[in-house]
């Protein structure tokens, strides 16, 4: 599988807010550590001014850009920050925020901007660690749109308040359950579902209240919630048809 990390720790300096969020450079490096080891092919592995906001927008292909657009590979994990409501509603957008030397604007809106897996688009797995991106009240307007091929999704719900921290250990721990490493890894981090990974992963380094959220779609009710509970990156099961959403949460 091609995979490929995006990673902002640089937001002061280039404008764009803040604060600094110094552990996503090693924390993207940790997720490329065990998906290298487990054979997975790096597509490509931007940070700071180089991840741009056009990389997600399907708009203009920007998603489908050659040298880096979030549609290119089958799984893509960004670390950085988004933005939070206090508290969010069902008409909240979800966002990824960057601060790009190009392809601006820096906030994505991710219900309305990005659509992952149609026409020539690869997507399969969106990972999100961000601040927010995934709000369980929203999640209907913010994310079924997404879905065009796209099998699952997973980010946190929450408020500035229950919010995400700076970690470099929760996309690393998560890399580890997902990616397949062979042995002697597999001893302390056998392959988990994308759903019971993030379960697992996804409250590391958390206020209390922010929640890790997975979603998937599916053809049917019976199959959504199959991928949701058992697809795994390396299942090499087809796209699926997004009639049906499950989704499952565990909060801090």
């Amino acid at each position: 599988m091609r995979y490929s990390t995006g990673a902002v720790k640089t937001y002061v300096a280039g404008g764009c807010g803040g604060p600094d969020l110094p552990l996503t450079i090693p924390e993207a490096a940790n997720f490329r550590f065990f998906y290298d080891f487990a054979g997975h092919s790096v597509f490509s592995r931007w940070e700071d001014g180089n991840v741009w906001g056009s990389d997600f927008r399907d708009a203009g292909n920007g998603d489908l850009e050659p040298n880096g657009g979030s549609d290119v590979p089958q799984i893509y994990f960004f670390t950085g920050h988004g933005s939070c409501q206090d508290p969010p509603t069902a008409t909240s957008p979800d966002f990824l925020v960057v601060c790009g030397n190009f392809g601006k604007p820096n906030f994505v809106t991710i219900g309305t901007e990005c659509r992952w897996g149609n026409g020539a688009g690869n997507l399969q797995f969106a990972f999100i660690d961000a601040s927010c991106p995934m709000d369980l009240v929203s999640i209907q307007n913010s994310w079924f749109p997404v879905f065009r091929g796209l099998h699952m999704a997973v980010g946190n719900s929450g408020t500035s308040t229950s919010d995400t921290l700076d970690s470099a250990d929760r996309g690393g721990q998560f890399a580890a359950y997902t990616a397949g490493v062979p042995f002697p890894l597999s001893w302390f981090w056998p392959t988990l579902s994308v759903g019971d990974a993030w379960m697992t992963a996804g409250t590391i380094d958390v206020q209390s209240g922010c929640c890790a959220v997975a979603l998937a779609a599916g053809v049917d009710r019976a199959d959504a919630i199959d991928r949701r509970e058992n697809e795994r990156v390396s299942d090499g099961r087809p796209d699926p048809v997004p009639n049906w959403f499950a989704w499952k949460w565990v909060c801090a």
